[in-house]
């Protein structure tokens, strides 16, 4: 008690003892650092600090910079109380060289304020001989936390798989979910590879917590392709700092701060270099279309005996592994007298054992126009096998199709009748009057009201109003007290508010199709844009991308406390995959809920890969639940 009192009193006397004007200092904790180490920049403003805005950083070429907080200090020298705030950035460098940092300024109150340049020199990073299928990265033993990225090869053919793995090695605790920010892939088809693998390893006496995010790269066209640097931001535990050998440096920093964000770690890993060769022109086949992968193919039609003009409907899949989603539709021979219509196609794809797999199935519309016998096929269909570096192909035998004549009417002998004017047709209809070929029907002439069913029903209504009016004030009294009622009743509600919040926190931002959010250009989307805006766009976008997430994942995971009379103070994944499996709810329903919330935690983990087309599916997986969970709780 007597330590709060002191403290109040501390910050009652800085209020009135503040020197009359303020100065402004910048310090680096290195001067020179190489390209796998991060820099510390701390701008300090010292005298009166009440609300003292953000100093202008200016633009720190050959570094990416992040903010990661402030602090402020109280010191008492000779009885007289002084203040200051302390605004801290992480810098990473992005090249070597020499660079001057500054000068860094600050607006208070009408003057301007500013501290000097500082110099900083870039080396390159220690390089290590790296094994054949991996990158440059190579993990920094001997950490609280490292990272690095490898591939599975170093040299692939043109759309063959190649898995990138990024890993995190954490032997520390984490103040908050990290960020991951991929590396740019420009010139590959990507697909990520949840789930998350995570495992324990021990490296030079140290257990490290190993998690794994995979990504399967195809590569569009051939050449030597650089895969960028992936980034990690992560705020860890920095009992050092707090605890001082000096016992008075307490009052120069917050009690509280350890225990907000930690220390903060910036951690990047190399580029990788990977050369993609063409796909060889020997024994090449005149109408390969560029499918890449090990596939089986087979076909099916709805019927084998079929009358004229009437349809047909043939199916062709291709099973295997390999970049589903590119396959290619097989060439059909042409058949006289007989059209073919696209109807489309669809795929189901699989990622077992971080491998692209599935199926694609391609649906055609087939209208024979004559009676006769007709023969589909052969059908043939190439690809390129990686594993045998060579072209493959596979045959469809033949089948047969017997048209019939149609029995409906004889097609040689169609009647056509000239179309009527539309002026000619209300003229008939005037001509045309109607004939009643039912007589009028006469009621008796002692028809008593009271055996009307209308009139009876009529006077008989007020009685049902008043039960209803009943029921529904028993139905408002069991509201009132029975808790668990009212939130199973209005779960559905709820859930559906939280999931248009996440629909209207996405829709609210410009989003070009197909791009991830790394990949978004503000510059282009907000042209008139201020220098300000500029700045905020980026993290805006992240930060909707995180919300998006965490609503999801709210929606799904209170609805089904709600449903069950759960408290939401206590919820956690293991307890609701409990209830859910006592409420009598299947194994597969369960299976999608908690797909459901490790896809949300990965992407807020690492928000920067997903598209506008993921959480539209997201949002759609999220509904699905709920509906299905609807029939169990």
């Amino acid at each position: 008690m007597k330590k709060i009192l002191f403290l109040i009193l501390i910050l009652t006397i800085a209020n009135f003892s503040y020197a009359e004007d303020i100065t402004i200092s910048a310090d680096t904790d290195k001067q020179e650092v190489t390209l796998d180490e991060q820099v510390t920049l701390t701008i300090t403003v010292s005298g009166n600090v009440s609300n003292i805005p953000q100093p202008d950083i200016p633009d720190l070429k050959g570094f990416t910079a992040y903010s990661s907080g402030r602090s402020q200090n109280l010191s008492i020298i000779n009885g007289q109380v002084s203040s200051s705030i302390s605004f801290t950035y992480m810098l990473v460098p992005n090249n070597t060289g020499d660079y001057t940092l500054g000068p860094f300024s600050i607006n208070y109150k009408g003057k301007a304020y500013s501290a000097g340049s500082i110099n900083i020199k870039v080396l390159p990073r220690n390089s290590q001989p790296q094994a054949p299928s991996q990158s440059n990265a190579q993990p920094q033993h001997g950490k609280e936390l490292f990272i690095e990225a490898y591939v599975d090869k170093l040299r692939a053919y043109v759309n063959e798989q190649i898995t990138l793995t990024f890993a995190v090695y954490q032997a520390v605790n984490l103040f908050e979910n990290p960020i991951y920010n991929p590396p740019s892939i420009t010139g590959f088809w990507a697909e990520d590879m949840p789930p998350q693998k995570k495992y324990y390893k021990v490296i030079d006496g140290t257990k490290y917590l190993v998690t794994e995010i995979k990504t399967a790269l195809f590569a569009t066209g051939p050449g030597e392709f650089i895969i960028g640097s992936a980034r990690l931001e992560a705020a860890v535990e920095d009992i050092d700092k707090f605890i001082s050998k000096n016992p008075f440096d307490v009052f120069d920093q917050d009690p509280f701060s350890m225990f907000k964000r930690g220390k903060p770690i910036i951690l990047a890993t190399d580029p990788i270099k990977v050369e993609i060769a063409p796909l060889p022109e020997q024994n090449k086949p005149a109408d390969f279309k560029g499918d890449v992968g090990g596939f089986d193919i087979s076909l099916s039609v709805d019927k084998n005996t079929i009358e004229e003009n009437q349809p047909l409907s043939l199916k062709i899949k291709i099973k295997g592994k390999g970049n589903i989603k590119t396959i290619s539709s097989p060439s059909v021979p042409e058949i006289q007298d007989v059209k073919f219509y696209e109807s489309g196609s669809s795929e189901n794809i699989s990622k077992d054992n971080y491998v692209v797999q599935g199926e694609k199935i391609f649906e055609k519309m087939i209208i024979p126009k004559k009676a006769r016998n007709f023969t589909l096929g052969p059908i043939e269909y190439n690809y390129f096998d990686p594993v045998l570096r060579d072209y493959a192909q596979k045959k469809l035998d033949p089948v047969t199709i017997d048209v019939t004549k149609s029995i409906d009417a004889p097609a040689e002998k169609t009647m056509f009748m000239p179309a009527a004017a539309k002026e000619e047709i209300q003229l008939l209809k005037k001509d045309i009057g109607y004939i009643k070929i039912f007589p009028a029907q006469f009621k008796p002439k002692n028809t008593f009201l009271y055996k009307n069913k209308i009139f009876v029903l009529i006077n008989i209504f007020p009685l049902f109003i008043l039960i209803a009016l009943y029921l529904y004030e028993l139905y408002r009294s069991r509201l009132r007290t029975d808790a668990g009622y009212a939130r199973s009743l209005r779960a559905r509600n709820a859930a559906s508010k939280r999931l248009k919040g996440a629909r209207k926190t996405v829709n609210q931002f410009l989003w070009p199709k197909g791009q991830s959010l790394s990949e978004i250009d503000t510059e282009r989307l907000y042209p008139t844009r201020t220098p300000k805006d500029a700045d905020l766009l980026p993290r805006m976008y992240k930060n909707m991308v995180q919300e998006f997430y965490t609503e999801i994942y709210k929606a799904v995971i209170e609805y089904i406390a709600d449903k069950l009379n759960i408290p939401h103070a206590s919820i956690t994944k293991d307890l609701l995959e409990e209830k859910l499996k006592k409420a009598g709810v299947s194994e597969d329903v369960i299976g999608k809920v908690k797909m459901m919330f490790d896809y949300c935690d990965m992407a807020r983990f690492a928000s920067a890969g997903f598209t506008k087309d993921d959480m539209d599916r997201t949002l759609r997986e999220a509904e699905g639940i709920i509906m299905n969970l609807e029939r169990y709780i």
